[in-house]
């Protein structure tokens, strides 16, 4: 396509200014064109500056669109196809939405959401050029008894994906993804489930990061924060969802998730924050207390409630209890 091309070429001397006739006589097109090339790529994030008698200039962009991620990733099962929004309400929402035309593997990305949706309705503030937020669709090796397995090998991937990035490890504390005491990412996992046979047909899960950004809403200030305000610098958006999702394919596809589960498990507790630690967790109408004895074979939180008793949970909304 026009446009792509057009790129490849400001790419390979950003920083200079590239005249539209030279971009014309390069590609073979008109000059009417190059300026709608450019305004497509534009459109698509792309930091593109234009000066009369002088051409087009690449800028530092942090472009999150499909052709920068299809181009930058080396799966075989995630992401053949992705659908880029600059704007949605949602991606889990879109998903859900349009499941029916969706295959396994596909991707779901967006550079704002406008009502970006957390666990049990919670709201997840996702601000224009800032985050990634992005949905994964899965229609195969999905079983009832291992999607907390599926859940919990996601998170892995993305910690593993942050330090695989940026250097740095972060820790989860089951459910959410912490760096330095501040919650920077959450996911959200949905399934539809066949009622006569109880099979799973499919399952999307969302992915929720705060990478570039520079301020929170005051509701939710003091829990979360962005990787750039902890690490003082701006992330490369497009390398982390890149290794985010070569992660994800390792882990989770193939059924390795089920057949690897004892070494993802072990992997995976190496991130936990919460062993040996007192903890509530909420699920609808239960509160459960008490100390968090290991992550079992199915990815269940296995919790030695003060009675003496051990409780097994898959589900529910967790917090450490300070002694």
């Amino acid at each position: 396509m026009t446009k792509y091309k057009i790129l490849d070429i400001l790419r390979k001397k950003k920083g200079e200014y590239i005249s539209g006739e030279y971009l014309r006589k390069e590609i073979g097109v008109s000059r009417t064109a190059i300026w709608k090339g450019i305004q497509s790529l534009k459109k698509k994030g792309y930091n593109i500056d234009g000066i009369n008698n002088k051409g087009y200039s690449l800028m530092e962009d942090d472009s999150i669109s499909e052709y920068e991620i299809k181009k930058n990733i080396s799966c075989q099962e995630i992401g053949k196809k992705i659908y880029y929004f600059e704007s949605i309400d949602s991606t889990n929402s879109y998903a859900k939405r349009e499941i029916g035309k969706l295959n396994h593997g596909d991707i779901i990305i967006a550079d704002e959401q406008i009502k970006g949706r957390g666990k049990l309705e919670t709201s997840f503030y996702s601000p224009k050029e800032s985050g990634i937020y992005m949905s994964i669709i899965l229609k195969k090796n999905i079983f009832q008894d291992s999607l907390k397995l599926l859940s919990l090998g996601t998170i892995l991937a993305i910690m593993k994906g942050i330090e695989k990035t940026i250097g740095i490890k972060p820790e989860t504390n089951w459910n959410e993804i912490f760096l330095k005491g501040k919650k920077i990412c959450g996911i959200l996992t949905e399934c539809n489930i066949e009622f006569e046979t109880g099979k799973i047909e499919n399952v999307i899960i969302g992915i929720g990061l705060n990478a570039n950004n520079s301020s929170f809403p005051n509701y939710v200030s003091k829990e979360v924060s962005s990787l750039k305000i902890i690490l003082g610098k701006e992330i490369n958006r497009k390398e982390l969802i890149c290794s985010i999702l070569e992660e994800f394919e390792k882990i989770n596809c193939k059924q390795k998730y089920i057949l690897n589960r004892k070494e993802m498990i072990e992997e995976y507790s190496k991130y936990l924050n919460i062993i040996n630690k007192k903890v509530e967790v909420k699920y609808r109408d239960r509160i459960i207390v008490g100390i968090v004895e290991k992550i079992n074979k199915n990815g269940g939180l296995v919790i030695i409630k003060e009675t003496g008793r051990k409780e097994i949970l898959y589900k529910g909304t967790i917090k450490k209890i300070d002694s």
